[in-house]
């Protein structure tokens, strides 16, 4: 299995593709492009036209490129720039009607945790360990153990961000002026100190660093601490930081080199042994805040680590699909099977597969379906007692359709769920799995559709159930993100209903706009079976 991720940051945008392997992943290709998307921003903090060109070419090469290595979706998630763009939304959104590709906007603390796993797999970490990681726009710091972060923060400390901010009034021919580095400074102190107490190191707690700003120091310490060894500088420069991944250097290192950058011009920057000419304007910025924020922490040393956030979503994807895939009972396996076999988007059907149980469930649970089984009952693989799992195989490759062509894709997938030689159902449930695949985009079941007239009415009233419970299901993965959790399902209220017909709530985290277009669309056969659904986001 092959996956492509993108992270869309302030500086740059970055692709990785890899292939899952066993305990890990392998990767086939990266790419990096210098978008600059913090510079393209107007008074308002919108993104611009330009700012919209480079970003829009930039993902059309990553899909690009992931399409030659047979990875048709491409998952990206964009960072402080488009979180801060009071348009950063329409712009996705005109992305994935014009590119094909969606970025996820995700929050300082969700790109925390994902950076913190992404350096987990790069670097060895202890029982507590403590990772800064400096964007152009943001400063996340993210403490926790071996595996996950239990503690993240998200300031507005990026590097461009506060090149821009401070030190980009001056003339580039001289080095900065010290009441701006005196006021940058300041600045962060003042944001840092109010967040810093969790953060403060204790005895064995481990610093790591990650981020192309932290690579490019790392890498010019070690050219100015070992100019014996200018093959390693230069694997540095052209290795996207692998080659000081797990170099460590003191904080007394940054201090020394710190006082150097501010007392040179750009140009002069530029030539230094192993930094990234590209960052040489804003370097300076980027070298002040993590040397204010290290010795706010009390740290000597930090460690540099490679991994970060398109590294922490690709680990994310195989966790997700790992407990997903052993959880399976032997039919549903046979699924999976016929979904890899067409190249179906595994990531968004486990979503929409977990959506639709989780939603059928929680009908269940208010008496809305029947229920299937109870404690000592039929278990989840059987099918003649559970209609559940028929929509389970229905989630799962209610899209393998696509491989024929996007138009009528649905109509496909039920051909292919038919003729297929899916294993382990009897004709009859093949034909239920497929018409709940059919009928999850477009038309409602008509008795005008030969197959659904075919029916019994009890079938013909499962299947539009199930149906019903599928679309809802996949329009809440409408970004194809995987952000989307249910928190509740319940009976509205006479408040809640209004004068209208009373129907359900449900109260769901992590949406985002397509996601309640998608749920619009796509809630007429959940009305006609269920009653209105009104949609609740909870508060991140």
């Amino acid at each position: 299995m092959r996956v492509a991720v993108a992270d869309v940051g302030t500086n740059s945008t970055h692709l990785l593709i890899a292939e899952a392997r066993p305990g890990g992943f392998r990767v086939l290709d990266t790419l990096k492009d210098r978008t600059r998307l913090g510079e393209c921003l107007d008074e308002e903090d919108n993104i611009t036209e330009e700012g919209y060109s480079c970003l829009a070419h930039s993902l059309r090469q990553f899909r690009e490129l992931a399409a030659s290595q047979g990875v048709q979706e491409l998952r990206a998630y964009a960072t402080s720039a488009m979180r801060g763009a009071p348009n950063g939304e329409a712009v996705a959104e005109r992305l994935r009607a014009e590119v094909g590709v969606y970025p996820v906007i995700i929050s300082g603390e969700r790109e925390g945790q994902l950076t913190y796993l992404g350096a987990a797999g790069s670097v060895h970490f202890g029982l507590d360990n403590l990772l800064l990681d400096l964007g152009g726009g943001s400063l996340e710091l993210a403490r926790g153990g071996m595996g996950e972060a239990a503690r993240v923060v998200s300031l507005p400390l990026g590097s461009v961000r506060m090149h821009a901010q401070f030190l980009s009034g001056g003339p580039a021919s001289k080095p900065p002026r010290k009441p701006d580095l005196n006021a940058l400074k300041a600045h962060a102190l003042r944001l840092l100190s109010a967040e810093i107490g969790p953060f403060r190191l204790e005895s064995g707690t481990r610093v790591f660093g990650s981020s192309g700003t932290f690579e490019t120091l790392a890498a010019v310490i070690l050219a100015r601490t070992s100019p014996a060894r200018p093959s390693a500088v230069n694997t540095v420069q052209g290795s996207e930081g692998a080659g000081v991944n797990g170099l460590s250097f003191s904080v007394a290192a940054l201090g020394d080199l710190l006082q150097d950058l501010c007392r040179m011009t750009t140009a002069k920057r530029a030539k230094m042994p192993g930094l990234d000419a590209k960052r040489a304007d804003i370097i300076v910025a980027g070298a002040l805040v993590l040397h204010t924020a290290l010795e706010l922490l009390g740290a000597e040393t930090v460690t540099v680590s490679a991994g970060a956030l398109r590294e922490g979503t690709l680990h994310e994807y195989l966790l997700e699909q790992r407990d997903w895939t052993s959880g399976l009972p032997s039919r549903q396996r046979s699924v999976l099977e016929l979904a890899e076999r067409f190249g179906a988007n595994l990531a968004h059907a486990r979503q929409v597969t977990l959506l639709s149980q989780n939603l059928y469930d929680r009908l269940q649970a208010l008496g809305v379906l029947p229920g299937s089984h109870v404690s000592g009952g039929p278990a989840e693989d059987d099918l003649a007692a559970n209609p559940r799992s028929l929509l389970s195989a229905a989630a799962t490759l209610h899209e393998i359709g696509l491989l024929v062509g996007q138009s009528s894709h649905h109509k496909h997938s039920a051909y292919l769920i038919r003729h297929a030689g899916l294993l382990g159902y009897d004709p009859a449930q093949i034909d239920m799995v497929a018409q709940v695949a059919r009928y999850h985009r477009k038309s409602v079941p008509k008795p005008s559709h030969p197959e659904y007239a075919a029916l019994t009415p009890a079938d013909q009233k499962t299947l539009a159930q199930l149906a019903a419970v599928l679309r809802v299901a996949d329009g809440l993965d409408r970004s194809h993100s995987q952000s989307v959790r249910i928190l509740d399902l319940h009976r509205q209220s006479k408040a809640e209903q209004g004068r209208g017909q009373p129907g359900l709530t449900l109260r769901v985290s992590g949406v985002h706009g397509l996601e309640l277009g998608g749920v619009t669309q796509k809630g007429d056969l959940w009305e006609q079976m269920f009653g209105p659904l009104k949609i609740e986001v909870a508060e991140a």
